[in-house]
């Protein structure tokens, strides 16, 4: 389940780098005026900043809903343990 999160979370940064580095025709007059501008900037970092977050959050269930199921296994084997003593 966490390795299902990861590699979800790496092939949509791989994804969203190759988006970025792209060639594509409407770029070309930004980057003839010299680049982006700062709150275009600011704009893509916030929401780079967002995404982040929401895999962050995402990764954060998971693990706890993996802590649920450990414990569960946990209180299965000490009962078991408890019954053939």
């Amino acid at each position: 389940m966490i390795r299902t999160s990861v590699r979800r979370i790496t092939s949509n940064t791989r994804m969203f780098k190759r988006l970025q580095t792209g060639g594509r025709s409407e770029g070309s007059t930004v980057a003839s005026k010299g680049g982006i501008s700062e709150k275009e900037k600011a704009a893509e970092n916030m929401w780079v900043r967002e995404q982040e977050a929401e895999k962050i959050k995402a990764l954060q269930e998971a693990l706890h809903k993996q802590k649920q199921a450990t414990e569960s296994l946990q209180k299965d084997i000490d009962a078991l343990k408890n019954n053939t003593k």
